[in-house]
Formats: C-alpha cells, sequence, structure tokens
C-alpha cells in the first residue's frame, strides 16, 4: 500500500516538460510552407507582355509600330520563349527573314540595317556571292534542307563529261567541238555524275533550292540547254565529296565496283591545297654561317 500511495506524489512532484517549443516549431513550419505556398501561386500567375506580329512581315522590311501588337505571358517561362518585352526596341528595325502572324519576335529576327543577304524561312542564309539554283527532286526521294545533292546527267555527246579535256586552269575558254564530231553513228548514252556535295538551302515543294556558285550555276543552265536527261541523289552532309565529272558508259562496268565494299570502291574528289606544288620557302637556302656550295651552273675557275 505504501509503494501504490509513494507513486502518485513523487510524479506530482517531479516538474513535467514543457510541451509549447514543439508546438511553436510546428507551427512555424506550417506558416512557412503555407507562404512558399502562397508565393509561389502568386509568382505563377504573374504575367509579362511581349511582343508579336500583328501580320506578315516581309523579309527585309523594315519594321513599323503597326506590324506590332503584344499578348500576356507567364513571367516565369522557358527562355525559348523569352521574347522582347519593349516594342520601341523593335520599331525601326529590319527583319532578317520572313515572319509570320502571330509569331513572337526574338532578337534573331532583327537587324539594326537592311540584311544583305536573303535568309529562307527554315532560317539558312545565302552566303555571300552565291546564288540559288533551283532543282526538281522528282525522282529523287525523300530529302531535307540538312543533305546535300550530287547531280548527274544521262548523255551521249562524250565531250560533254570530258574530264580530262575540262582540267585547265581557272579562266580558260574552251572552243565547243564541232556536233559532227562528237556524235556518231549509234553513239551510246553514258550517265555522269557532274558534281557532288551540293547544299540544299531551302525546299518547297518538290523544287529544292540549291547553294551554288555563279559559275556552277551557269554550268547547270549550260546542261539545261543541251537537253540532257538530268538526275541526282541524296547524299549526307559529312559524306566525302566524289569525284566531279566521273562518267560511266554501261560497258565500262567492272564485276569488282558491285562486289568490293564501298571503302574499295569510293572515288574521292582530290582536295587541291593552293600552293601545295610549290617549293617551300627557303629549302634549298645556305643555312647561315654554312660554307658556301659551289653552284653547278658557276663558271669553272680559270686555270693558271
Amino acid at each position: 500500500m505504501s509503494s501504490s500511495l509513494s507513486a502518485p506524489l513523487s510524479s506530482a512532484l517531479t516538474p513535467k516538460k514543457s510541451q509549447v517549443a514543439p508546438m511553436l516549431l510546428l507551427i512555424v513550419g506550417i506558416m512557412t510552407s503555407l507562404a512558399a505556398a502562397a508565393y509561389g501561386y502568386i509568382e505563377s500567375r504573374r504575367t509579362e507582355r511581349v511582343v508579336i506580329a500583328a501580320r506578315d512581315i516581309p523579309y527585309a522590311a523594315q519594321i513599323t509600330v503597326d506590324d506590332l501588337a503584344v499578348i500576356e505571358l507567364p513571367l516565369h517561362r522557358p527562355v525559348q520563349v523569352a521574347g522582347i518585352t519593349d516594342p520601341q526596341a523593335v520599331i525601326g528595325q529590319y527583319a532578317t527573314r520572313q515572319i509570320g502572324m502571330n509569331d513572337l519576335l526574338n532578337p534573331g529576327m532583327l537587324a539594326a540595317s537592311p540584311p544583305d543577304e536573303p535568309v529562307y524561312p527554315n532560317g539558312r542564309k545565302l552566303e555571300r556571292n552565291m546564288v540559288p539554283a533551283p532543282f526538281a527532286l522528282t525522282g529523287v526521294g525523300p530529302v531535307t534542307d540538312r543533305d546535300r545533292l550530287n547531280i548527274g546527267f544521262i548523255a551521249s555527246d562524250p565531250s560533254l563529261c570530258d574530264r580530262e579535256r575540262a582540267d585547265v586552269p581557272l579562266g580558260t575558254i574552251l572552243d565547243a567541238p564541232a556536233t559532227l564530231l562528237v556524235m556518231s553513228e549509234g553513239s551510246r548514252s553514258y550517265a555522269c555524275r557532274w558534281m557532288s556535295g551540293i547544299p540544299i538551302l531551302y525546299i518547297e515543294g518538290e523544287i529544292a533550292y540549291l547553294e551554288m556558285t555563279p559559275a556552277q550555276a551557269h554550268a547547270l543552265r549550260a546542261l539545261q540547254a543541251a537537253n540532257v536527261a538530268l538526275w541526282a541523289e541524296r547524299y549526307g552532309a559529312a559524306s566525302d565529296p566524289l569525284q566531279y565529272m566521273d562518267r560511266l558508259d554501261a560497258a565500262q562496268v567492272i564485276l569488282p565496283d558491285l562486289t568490293r565494299p564501298m571503302t574499295e570502291t569510293l572515288r574521292i574528289e582530290p582536295q587541291v591545297i593552293p600552293g601545295a606544288t610549290l617549293p617551300v620557302p627557303g629549302a634549298h637556302a645556305p643555312i647561315p654561317g654554312a660554307p658556301a656550295q659551289p653552284s653547278s651552273d658557276a663558271a669553272p675557275d680559270p686555270l693558271p
């Protein structure tokens, strides 16, 4: 009995631990979470005015206030749709590409002065002194503007794909051979891979616009004037350029070309390095301080 009476007495004399601090920490944690959630919700609802095109803006056109409109976008958005917030930063600028109605404007579409070279809707730019040459993609198959084209033709005139005759210094004007000399009776047609690795600027429908030098485009027109059957084949941008003016008669096909691996049959266009055939400067010059070597062309010493 004495032990049962002493237990409540000892518990009454022992001070109880305070429960205030844990409760305060719990309340502070809940309030912090609620405040963070409220702040995140408010921030997510915040918007910002950005500039868009109110109508189509042609390439190289100077932008006016009538070309612009503003819309509200979330303040926190991906950088890809950051856009421009100040219309005054756009007015008076020039369009570096075709801008469509409702397009979100960004600095890459604008320039302080009219662009010198055209930019196509896919963003590809025609480089300086280059020309776009249209080429029909009929029979080429699926192709994108990231690919390249090998261009060839089928003809029976051997002078149209005579690599040896055409391998002359730049600027040489070749005389056109007489038709009677090059077109014999029963002459067999051949296939000529004429150019390789021509970049594609833009594709519109079944027409590819190729980026060519003026000389290449002029030569392509000359082939059209010769009424040859043009053909093309898709080629990878990272592939090695094949041999230009590579003529092949059906009777010239050899079995190894059909059975050996690509690495053994690939005919690559040699890359000519300017000045590669010139002597190395100073290669035959005497070393400073070395004894002079007699020249073979020097006159012999007179006999005493």
